[in-house]
């Protein structure tokens, strides 16, 4: 066996941190994993965290995910998401390593009932989205060794995400409102990880759309968690505000054109995750 490659993983310890972790050999990979003990955004921890430990491969899973709180605190959006993005490809190229970047579909607009394929030009509407696409600019500026997977809806059994929330109503019969005019494809945080570990060691590069197949609304999938948990659905309250609606659906063309990967019915990963949920919990 060869020497082992040094992977970082930033924001190790959020939904997609963690299940890239847990699926890694780590007898062929040093993983390094880091969450807030490395601010991406100062260039300095960044620079001195590299210079240090010379990774061969960065995971950038760091950044805001949450869009209302990216609507209100813009400029910490755009710190994190962008200027995060910046500094980690900033530091890697100085030591030509390589860089995977999380991105999401929001940098789309979601008012085309149309899939979006790699090659559809972004049109962000929200600070979210134009702070993701922004990041994917310095990326893709930055460094040529790189590779950017934008992903929609991903989700994992974490506290405080509407995964967890969903569960935890079903168990406690609280009403939860869920949105049925939003669509778009659930995706775990585990078949992501699988996606994104099948592309690093491809020695892929570009721009990687890698969603679940199917397109459902955030209403569909909450009724669908519980009844794949066994637990009731009557708790569900639908919500339909006008402003808020949108379908947002990834064409994974890219994954198609090089056959290096094949993403899962989202129906067929979800019952795959839940029951994973309860082996462990057993």
């Amino acid at each position: 066996m060869g020497a082992q490659q040094v992977i970082w993983i930033t924001g190790a310890k959020g939904r997609l941190g963690r299940a890239i972790d847990g699926i890694l050999d780590h007898g062929r990979y040093a993983v390094l994993a880091t969450d807030t003990e490395v601010d991406i955004a100062d260039y300095e921890a960044v620079s001195h965290f590299v210079a240090l430990n010379r990774p061969d491969i960065i995971v950038n899973c760091a950044g805001v995910t949450d869009r209302a709180w990216c609507e209100a605190h813009p400029t910490e959006a755009f710190r994190a998401n962008a200027l995060g993005a910046r500094n980690v490809a900033a530091a890697a190229q100085s030591i030509n390593s390589r860089v995977v970047q999380l991105s999401t579909d929001a940098v789309f607009s979601g008012r085309r009932n149309v899939y979006y394929d790699e090659f559809d030009t972004p049109h962000p509407t929200t600070v979210y989205g134009k702070s993701k696409l922004a990041g994917e600019a310095f990326i893709r500026d930055l460094n040529p060794l790189h590779v950017i997977v934008r992903s929609s809806w991903v989700y994992a059994d974490i506290s405080e995400h509407i995964f967890a929330n969903i569960l935890q109503a079903g168990r406690t019969g609280e009403p939860l409102e869920v949105p049925a005019n939003q669509f778009s494809t659930p995706t775990s945080a585990l078949a992501l990880a699988r996606c994104i570990l099948t592309l690093i060691e491809a020695d892929e590069f570009g721009i990687f759309h890698a969603a679940n197949k199917g397109v459902c609304s955030r209403f569909e999938f909450a009724i669908r968690v519980l009844r794949d948990a066994g637990l009731p659905t009557d708790m569900i309250v639908p919500t339909y505000e006008p402003e808020d609606a949108y379908t947002l659906a990834l064409d994974n063309m890219m994954l198609k054109m090089t056959g290096v990967h094949k993403m899962p019915k989202w129906e067929d990963d979800l019952q795959e995750y839940i029951s994973l949920m309860a082996h462990v919990e057993a």
